[in-house]
């Protein structure tokens, strides 16, 4: 399921800001594509590229000083398009075993594998 929120790009980027991160990252949570079978990412980019996390999918709500470089690997759990760009939700894991979850694009990003879930009941 893809859903786009032309008017949410709007609210965000507009001065009446109605609609906040924490908002429409509800609204991606409620309405995002959600596949049993998790796809692993790997951050695409050369020396220097940074793929930043988000509070929810928009360019309005990224999270400063929060992202991952080059050839780190993410697990995705949720698909979402917004501002016309397809959006994840994704996991990382870093080398201490520290996870940090967000929003990133899918287009800085390529598909390595997959993890099928079990079937839920």
């Amino acid at each position: 399921m893809e859903i786009y929120f032309d008017r949410v790009t709007f609210l965000l980027s507009g001065k009446t800001s109605a609609l906040t991160c924490m908002q429409l990252a509800k609204i991606a949570d409620d309405n995002a594509d959600t596949p049993r079978t998790k796809y692993s990412f790997v951050v695409k980019g050369g020396k220097g590229f940074r793929t930043y996390f988000h509070s929810a999918p928009s360019h309005e709500c990224k999270i400063d000083g929060l992202f991952i470089i080059p050839q780190n690997s993410v697990i995705a759990y949720q698909y979402f398009k917004n501002q016309n760009k397809q959006w994840m939700y994704v996991m990382y894991i870093d080398e201490n075993g520290k996870d940090t979850e967000g929003w990133v694009l899918k287009s800085d990003f390529k598909m390595t594998g997959y993890i099928n879930s079990p079937l839920e009941p």
